[in-house]
């Protein structure tokens, strides 16, 4: 059995990081026993002081079907990487910028290790995303490249507009796998009910500014006619972005309703979109959007910008696909729903749920994740 060490920020049961979390738990579900997979990440949620309670810390836990090993105060040295990286046979990165990633790409371009390296890009390199701290960014990686730093790596990315996005940064000969990531694969009953002329709008995902919460507000602050009940659910990741969201919720006409429901546990996440018509999302930028897989399977009906690889729901019918430049398009879709009786929106929801589903059978069947685990060099595209 191949063994796989996985290195990220937090696991369970952390769940304020949402997306990086949740792809690498239903990796674990579906692949967990077919393959040995270890986890390092740290010893409490993002945030938090205090490390989770009923852990050991410095050694692995069973959860689940990984091993997960929780790295004191989140200290990854050298020595504890090394010595964790030659007990596996592939070392699984998520993401480029944080520490522990950057201190494997060094121990790996000095030749302390032979295992092969596969950094996954996780959106890292779209427009929204190097739109945000772009100075630090830009001189991270001018320098990177520089020294070469990335050169004894393969990328994993989810899609092929991350391919291009990646490309575009280092080149056509980098080198890839494209591994979509997995999905959940339960399914809930959708409970919400509609009636005409109203609508429960849900925003669930971090308050940062990548995920664009003040766009969705200012989307809604334009319908004036009709009662709309927005619930905000999230990790306030950025205060500061929170408080300018504040006060513009604080100005958003009557008829508008609004109330932020605080931090969501991702074991909940897709009950509580099942009690919504609508899940507005104007984000800035994902590379796949767990929580748009978990709105279909909840039968709540995404409407979310064209930055997503969920570009053809608008062709089954099961959701709104909109350019962010194109705010009148999203205020149209609010009103569509809005204005809809219930045995339209029943259609919607079918859709949505028929949709999921046969999408996730095709992801699992053909996850490119068995080649990054097994990394064969005739898998690895240039």
């Amino acid at each position: 059995m191949k063994k796989v060490l996985i290195l990220m920020g937090r696991y369970l049961p952390g769940y304020k990081d949402g997306g990086p979390v949740r792809t690498i738990k239903n990796l674990t579900d579906i692949l967990g026993n077919e393959y040995d997979i270890r986890i390092m990440c740290h010893d409490r949620d993002h945030g938090d002081e205090i490390p989770y309670s009923n852990i050991n810390v410095n050694t692995y836990n069973k959860v689940g079907n990984a091993k997960v090993y929780y790295v004191k105060n989140g200290k990854f040295t050298f020595k504890t990487l090394l010595k964790e990286i030659k007990k596996v046979d592939v070392v699984y990165c998520c993401g480029p910028y944080n520490n522990y990633a950057i201190k494997t790409m060094i121990l790996k371009k000095i030749g302390f290790f032979k295992q092969k390296l596969v950094i996954a890009s996780m959106g890292s390199f779209s427009k929204g995303a190097l739109s945000l701290k772009s100075k630090k960014k830009i001189i991270f990686l001018t320098l990177t490249k520089k020294i070469g730093l990335f050169k004894k790596i393969i990328w994993s990315v989810t899609s092929n507009v991350e391919e291009r996005e990646l490309k575009e940064i280092f080149g056509n000969q980098v080198k890839y796998i494209i591994a979509e990531d997995l999905p959940r694969i339960e399914k809930v009953n959708h409970t919400y009910k509609k009636k005409k002329n109203e609508l429960k709008v849900i925003f669930i995902s971090r308050i940062s500014k990548m995920k664009n919460l003040i766009g969705a507000i200012k989307i809604l602050s334009a319908i004036k006619d009709f009662p709309i009940k927005f619930d905000i659910y999230g990790n306030i990741e950025d205060e500061e972005y929170w408080q300018e969201c504040t006060t513009q919720l604080e100005n958003l006409p009557t008829n508008i309703n609004w109330e932020y429901k605080g931090e969501c546990n991702s074991n909940d996440v897709i009950e509580t979109l099942s009690n919504y018509g609508v899940f507005l999302f104007p984000t800035l930028g994902e590379n796949f959007g767990h929580v748009i897989s978990e709105a279909l399977l909840a039968g709540c009906i995404p409407i979310i910008s064209d930055t997503t690889p969920w570009l053809d729901l608008d062709k089954y019918k099961c959701g709104r696909v909109i350019s962010l430049n194109d705010i009148d398009s999203f205020i149209n879709a609010i009103n569509e729903f809005l204005n809809m009786e219930q045995f339209e929106y029943e259609k919607y929801v079918s859709n949505a749920q028929q949709y999921i589903i046969k999408k996730n059978k095709e992801s699992i069947s053909n996850t490119g994740y068995k080649k990054i685990f097994n990394c064969k060099d005739e898998d690895i595209n240039v």
